[in-house]
Protein backbone atom coordinates (compact mmCIF):
# COMPACT_ATOMS: atom_id res chain seq x y z
CA UNK A 1 0.00 0.00 0.00
CA UNK A 2 1.33 3.42 -0.93
CA UNK A 3 0.74 6.42 1.36
CA UNK A 4 1.44 10.02 0.42
CA UNK A 5 2.23 12.79 2.93
CA UNK A 6 -0.40 15.53 2.48
CA UNK A 7 2.20 18.19 3.24
CA UNK A 8 5.40 17.34 1.40
CA UNK A 9 3.89 14.71 -0.99
CA UNK A 10 6.52 12.13 -0.09
CA UNK A 11 5.25 8.65 -0.92
CA UNK A 12 5.77 5.56 1.24
CA UNK A 13 5.26 1.84 0.75
CA UNK A 14 3.63 0.31 3.83
CA UNK A 15 2.18 -3.05 4.71
CA UNK A 16 -1.56 -2.67 4.56
CA UNK A 17 -1.82 -5.47 7.10
CA UNK A 18 -0.69 -3.02 9.71
CA UNK A 19 -3.86 -1.00 8.97
CA UNK A 20 -6.34 -3.77 8.01
CA UNK A 21 -8.93 -4.77 10.56
CA UNK A 22 -8.45 -1.59 12.52
CA UNK A 23 -9.96 1.85 12.40
CA UNK A 24 -6.61 3.09 11.21
CA UNK A 25 -3.67 4.59 12.96
CA UNK A 26 -1.72 7.79 13.29
CA UNK A 27 1.38 7.95 11.11
CA UNK A 28 4.19 10.45 10.76
CA UNK A 29 6.18 11.54 7.72
CA UNK A 30 9.87 10.84 8.18
CA UNK A 31 10.71 13.68 5.82
CA UNK A 32 8.78 16.66 7.19
CA UNK A 33 7.53 15.27 10.50
CA UNK A 34 3.85 15.82 9.73
CA UNK A 35 1.43 13.41 11.42
CA UNK A 36 -2.06 12.39 10.27
CA UNK A 37 -4.61 9.66 10.83
CA UNK A 38 -4.57 7.03 8.10
CA UNK A 39 -7.72 4.89 7.75
CA UNK A 40 -7.51 1.15 7.01
CA UNK A 41 -7.80 0.19 3.29
CA UNK A 42 -11.14 -1.18 2.10
CA UNK A 43 -9.68 -3.45 -0.58
CA UNK A 44 -6.34 -4.81 -1.78
CA UNK A 45 -4.64 -2.51 -4.19
CA UNK A 46 -3.72 -3.82 -7.68
CA UNK A 47 -0.43 -5.60 -8.23
CA UNK A 48 0.60 -3.21 -10.96
CA UNK A 49 0.84 -0.18 -8.64
CA UNK A 50 4.21 1.37 -8.84
CA UNK A 51 6.08 2.00 -5.65
CA UNK A 52 8.24 5.01 -4.96
CA UNK A 53 10.84 4.11 -2.42
CA UNK A 54 11.90 7.72 -2.17
CA UNK A 55 11.35 7.62 1.55
CA UNK A 56 10.09 5.43 4.35
CA UNK A 57 7.22 5.81 6.78
CA UNK A 58 7.37 5.09 10.44
CA UNK A 59 4.69 4.75 13.08
CA UNK A 60 4.03 8.01 14.80
CA UNK A 61 4.36 8.38 18.51
CA UNK A 62 0.95 8.70 20.00
CA UNK A 63 0.64 12.25 21.21
CA UNK A 64 -1.82 12.70 24.06
CA UNK A 65 -4.46 15.30 23.33
CA UNK A 66 -3.46 18.77 24.41
CA UNK A 67 -5.70 20.09 27.18
CA UNK A 68 -7.90 22.95 26.21
CA UNK A 69 -6.43 26.24 27.27
CA UNK A 70 -8.11 27.76 30.26
CA UNK A 71 -8.72 31.39 30.62
CA UNK A 72 -6.38 32.73 33.24
CA UNK A 73 -6.84 36.06 34.94
CA UNK A 74 -3.69 38.06 34.31
CA UNK A 75 -2.01 39.25 37.48
CA UNK A 76 -2.85 42.78 38.50
CA UNK A 77 -0.04 45.08 37.45
CA UNK A 78 1.97 46.34 40.35
CA UNK A 79 1.93 49.99 41.04
CA UNK A 80 5.20 51.49 40.11
CA UNK A 81 7.20 52.51 43.10
CA UNK A 82 7.16 56.17 43.86
CA UNK A 83 10.10 58.03 42.47
CA UNK A 84 12.72 58.67 45.15
CA UNK A 85 12.58 62.41 44.50
CA UNK A 86 8.83 62.59 45.21
CA UNK A 87 9.27 60.49 48.36
CA UNK A 88 11.96 62.86 49.60
CA UNK A 89 9.68 65.83 48.96
CA UNK A 90 6.93 64.22 51.01
CA UNK A 91 9.32 63.55 53.88
CA UNK A 92 10.51 67.16 53.79
CA UNK A 93 6.92 68.41 53.79
CA UNK A 94 6.06 66.22 56.79
CA UNK A 95 9.16 67.49 58.63
CA UNK A 96 8.15 71.12 57.97
CA UNK A 97 4.67 70.51 59.36
CA UNK A 98 6.20 68.88 62.44
CA UNK A 99 8.43 71.90 63.04
CA UNK A 100 5.46 74.26 62.63
CA UNK A 101 3.41 72.21 65.10
CA UNK A 102 6.24 72.27 67.66
CA UNK A 103 6.69 76.02 67.30
CA UNK A 104 2.97 76.54 67.72
CA UNK A 105 2.96 74.38 70.83
CA UNK A 106 5.89 76.33 72.29
CA UNK A 107 4.11 79.62 71.57
CA UNK A 108 0.99 78.37 73.35
CA UNK A 109 3.03 77.24 76.37
CA UNK A 110 4.84 80.58 76.52
CA UNK A 111 1.52 82.42 76.38
CA UNK A 112 0.10 80.28 79.17
CA UNK A 113 3.16 81.00 81.33
CA UNK A 114 3.27 84.73 80.67
CA UNK A 115 -0.47 85.20 81.08
CA UNK A 116 -0.79 82.88 84.05
CA UNK A 117 -2.37 85.64 86.12
CA UNK A 118 -5.25 85.90 83.65
CA UNK A 119 -5.49 82.13 83.41
CA UNK A 120 -5.77 81.79 87.18
CA UNK A 121 -8.37 84.56 87.26
CA UNK A 122 -10.50 82.69 84.73
CA UNK A 123 -9.85 79.24 86.21
CA UNK A 124 -8.59 79.33 89.83
CA UNK A 125 -7.65 75.60 89.97
CA UNK A 126 -4.88 76.40 87.49
CA UNK A 127 -2.91 77.96 90.34
CA UNK A 128 -2.19 74.49 91.71
CA UNK A 129 -0.95 73.31 88.32
CA UNK A 130 1.43 76.26 88.10
CA UNK A 131 2.69 75.52 91.61
CA UNK A 132 3.37 71.88 90.69
CA UNK A 133 5.38 73.13 87.70
CA UNK A 134 7.46 75.36 89.99
CA UNK A 135 5.88 78.56 88.70
CA UNK A 136 4.20 81.26 90.69
CA UNK A 137 0.59 81.81 89.74
CA UNK A 138 1.13 85.55 90.08
CA UNK A 139 2.33 87.40 86.97
CA UNK A 140 5.32 89.75 87.16
CA UNK A 141 4.51 92.90 89.16
CA UNK A 142 1.71 91.29 91.15
CA UNK A 143 1.80 92.47 94.75
CA UNK A 144 3.91 95.58 94.15
CA UNK A 145 2.38 98.75 95.56
CA UNK A 146 3.41 102.37 95.87
CA UNK A 147 2.75 103.63 99.38
CA UNK A 148 3.29 106.72 101.57
CA UNK A 149 3.62 109.12 98.65
CA UNK A 150 4.71 112.53 99.98
CA UNK A 151 5.36 115.58 97.73
CA UNK A 152 7.06 118.65 99.24
CA UNK A 153 8.09 122.01 97.78
CA UNK A 154 11.47 123.49 98.41
CA UNK A 155 13.18 126.67 97.22
CA UNK A 156 14.95 124.53 94.62
CA UNK A 157 11.86 122.77 93.29
CA UNK A 158 9.54 119.87 94.14
CA UNK A 159 10.63 116.71 95.95
CA UNK A 160 8.53 113.54 95.77
CA UNK A 161 9.16 110.56 98.06
CA UNK A 162 7.44 107.26 98.67
CA UNK A 163 7.77 103.55 99.34
CA UNK A 164 7.51 100.49 97.11
CA UNK A 165 6.19 97.43 98.96
CA UNK A 166 6.12 93.83 97.74
CA UNK A 167 2.99 92.26 99.21
CA UNK A 168 3.24 89.19 96.99
CA UNK A 169 4.52 85.73 97.82
CA UNK A 170 7.50 85.81 95.44
CA UNK A 171 10.40 88.14 94.74
CA UNK A 172 9.63 90.69 92.04
CA UNK A 173 11.70 92.67 89.58
CA UNK A 174 11.05 96.36 90.13
CA UNK A 175 9.91 98.25 87.03
CA UNK A 176 10.65 101.90 86.33
CA UNK A 177 8.46 104.58 87.89
CA UNK A 178 6.45 107.27 86.08
CA UNK A 179 6.01 110.40 88.20
CA UNK A 180 3.36 112.79 86.86
CA UNK A 181 2.25 116.22 88.07
CA UNK A 182 -1.42 117.23 87.65
CA UNK A 183 -3.37 120.45 87.94
CA UNK A 184 -6.52 120.85 90.06
CA UNK A 185 -8.60 119.50 87.15
CA UNK A 186 -6.58 116.23 87.24
CA UNK A 187 -4.97 117.10 83.93
CA UNK A 188 -1.36 116.03 83.55
CA UNK A 189 0.97 119.01 83.13
CA UNK A 190 4.41 117.42 83.60
CA UNK A 191 5.97 113.98 84.07
CA UNK A 192 9.26 112.08 84.28
CA UNK A 193 10.37 108.43 84.32
CA UNK A 194 12.89 107.29 86.91
CA UNK A 195 14.71 104.06 87.67
CA UNK A 196 13.73 102.05 90.77
CA UNK A 197 15.95 102.31 93.84
CA UNK A 198 16.94 98.66 93.41
CA UNK A 199 16.38 96.04 90.68
CA UNK A 200 14.57 93.37 92.73
CA UNK A 201 12.46 93.28 95.86
CA UNK A 202 11.94 90.27 98.12
CA UNK A 203 8.44 89.26 99.28
CA UNK A 204 7.26 91.38 102.22
CA UNK A 205 10.10 93.91 101.74
CA UNK A 206 9.77 97.70 101.34
CA UNK A 207 12.13 100.10 99.58
CA UNK A 208 12.12 103.90 99.61
CA UNK A 209 12.39 106.06 96.47
CA UNK A 210 12.93 109.79 95.98
CA UNK A 211 12.97 112.16 93.01
CA UNK A 212 12.64 115.87 92.32
CA UNK A 213 11.45 118.39 89.73
CA UNK A 214 13.81 121.37 89.43
CA UNK A 215 11.30 123.60 87.67
CA UNK A 216 7.80 122.25 88.36
CA UNK A 217 4.79 123.81 86.69
CA UNK A 218 3.04 126.42 88.80
CA UNK A 219 -0.31 124.78 88.05
CA UNK A 220 0.83 121.44 89.47
CA UNK A 221 -1.19 120.63 92.58
CA UNK A 222 -1.18 116.80 92.63
CA UNK A 223 1.22 113.92 92.05
CA UNK A 224 0.57 110.42 90.62
CA UNK A 225 3.26 107.71 90.60
CA UNK A 226 2.73 104.52 88.56
CA UNK A 227 4.80 101.60 87.33
CA UNK A 228 5.95 101.70 83.72
CA UNK A 229 4.65 98.68 81.83
CA UNK A 230 7.51 96.66 80.46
Amino acid sequence: MILSCPICRTRYLVDEGSLRGRSGRTVRCASCGHTWHQAAPSETPAKGDETNAEGRIEPAIEVPPRPEPTLETPPRPRTASEPPRRARRRRRGAFRWLVVALLLLLAILAGVIVARGAVVALWPPAARLYSLAGLSAEPPGTGLKIEKLVPSRTPDGLIIEGDIANNGRAAQDLPRLRVALRDPAEKEVQFKVIDPPQPRLAPGAVVHFKTSFDHPEEAAKGVVVTFVKQ
